[in-house]
């Protein structure tokens, strides 16, 4: 049995082990307690368990008294943005991201389209522990209202209103573009996106079934099929996103994966060149976003992982660029979060200005290799390794702020416990791919003998 995975901003699990309908409930209903007056806005990916989900989720916060508007099958950042258009208390997004088919979750979000942050997880799980619900009486049921194309439009226009993009310019390049969204939620909304910039695109898993082609995460190993069809047609490039559509990874004119790193890169180095700002990012991001950022003078924040920390900080200091190197952008001024679709924007005009192949693009930028592994840590003691670990590097060369971080001088390797599975995460980077293997390998082999 799988055990449930609790983080401030929400809930996942496997839909019928640890997430089951009596959680599902407990969890809305300390939400809609926790949540100001208003409706909710309620928008799912494509998996198989979330109609179930989300018809459960509308009827529970009805339940309390609350209206929803129910945007049906949207992307995450979709899911935020319609907060704002229809003047919601909250959000509540149904989606595992990049787990696999059989998990699900409950993404929980506030009236400024933001995450739940710690003091306000902190005060959802007080609710939860103490059975401080509230719920209407007959006379006060709220009701469910669908719209969801009108959500899609407000996406859409808000990026094709960013700043430092021209609309007619890109028309001009008639990019042509392959586009995988792994059968999520981008397919309702992705394709109309690039055909409004005059892209032409071939559409690989679009239909959003949540049947997931290959696995949800946009890594190099689960992107053989566009990169064959890239390969084989005359494209300028190709676009991946996971299943709910906040990571958007890029594939060059010739089918090679770029690897999700770089698609923060690329936009940041579009959005410095136009605006003076440092920028934030998370501790597992790659090196060649703070040095890009370096080369305008910008000094880089950087955070525990997680959107909610990014953002927070973001808002905080007034930065106008940032995100998270698994190819999470973040612009606030459209919106506070994650946003493949953002992504996909800023990139379009990146290649419209460069007016280069995109790997000839990526070989003027810092080269870096990073590689990602996990460690099932279900019987393992991780505590008792990290200990180890500590004790045996010096202390000038840890960084603590999410999990352990032993930085090299062109290098670094990162482990860190998951938030969202029972695994330890370890990443490391470096000037070749085979130094940053060796760095996941030797950690590894610490970790699990």
């Amino acid at each position: 049995m799988s055990e449930l995975m609790v983080s401030v901003a929400g809930i996942r699990g496997i839909v019928g082990e640890s997430l089951t309908p009596n959680v599902i409930l407990r969890y809305i209903s300390a939400f809609s307690r926790l949540i100001g007056d208003g409706a909710i806005v309620v928008g799912r990916d494509s998996r198989l368990s979330g109609k179930a989900i989300s018809d459960l989720v509308c009827s529970a916060l009805n339940m309390c008294g609350r209206d929803v508007m129910d945007i049906d099958i949207s992307t995450t950042p979709t899911v935020a943005l319609a907060i704002e258009l229809y003047k919601a208390a909250g959000g509540i997004a149904i989606t595992a991201s990049h787990n696999p088919a059989e998990w699900n979750a409950l993404k929980f979000m506030n009236k400024d389209t933001l995450f739940l942050d710690s003091e306000e997880g902190e005060k959802l799980h007080y609710i939860l522990t103490e059975n401080r619900f509230i719920y209407a009486g007959y006379d006060r049921i709220g009701s469910t209202s669908s719209d969801k194309e009108e959500a899609r439009k407000h996406h859409i226009q808000k990026i094709l209103d960013i700043p430092y993009i021209s609309r007619s310019e890109i028309r001009k390049r008639n990019f042509k573009v392959a586009l995988d969204c792994v059968n999520g939620a981008g397919g309702v909304i992705l394709p109309a996106l690039l055909h409004d910039f005059g892209c032409s695109v071939t559409k690989i898993n679009c239909e959003p079934t949540g049947i997931f082609a290959h696995g949800a995460e946009p890594l190099p190993e689960n992107l053989e099929e566009i990169c064959g069809v890239v390969k084989g047609g005359n494209y300028d490039i190709g676009m991946v996103v996971d299943p709910d559509s906040d990571r958007l990874a890029l594939i060059s004119e010739n089918g090679v994966p770029l690897g999700e790193e770089y698609t923060l890169a690329m936009v940041t180095d579009l959005v410095l060149s136009k605006v003076r700002s440092d920028i934030a990012v998370n501790v597992s991001t790659s090196r060649a976003t703070e040095d890009v950022a370096s080369r305008y003078g910008s000094k880089t924040y950087r955070t525990k992982v997680g959107e909610i920390n990014v953002s927070k900080l973001m808002l905080e200091k007034g930065l106008i660029i940032g995100g998270e190197g698994n190819g999470g952008v973040i612009l606030p001024e459209i919106h506070p979060g994650r946003d493949a679709l953002v992504g996909a924007a800023l990139i379009l005009q990146y290649l419209t200005e460069k007016n280069k192949f995109v790997s000839d693009i990526v070989s003027e930028l810092p080269e870096y290799h990073i590689v990602k592994d996990k460690v099932n840590v279900e019987r393992l003691d991780f505590e008792e390794r990290s200990r180890y670990i500590l004790q045996n590097t010096p202390e000038k060369d840890t960084d603590l702020t999410d999990g352990i971080k032993i930085n090299g001088d062109f290098s670094w390797v990162q482990m860190r416990k998951s938030n969202t599975e029972p695994i330890v995460r370890i990443f490391a980077e470096a000037r070749t791919k085979e130094e940053a293997t060796e760095l996941v390998d030797k950690y590894r082999r610490i970790i699990c003998d």
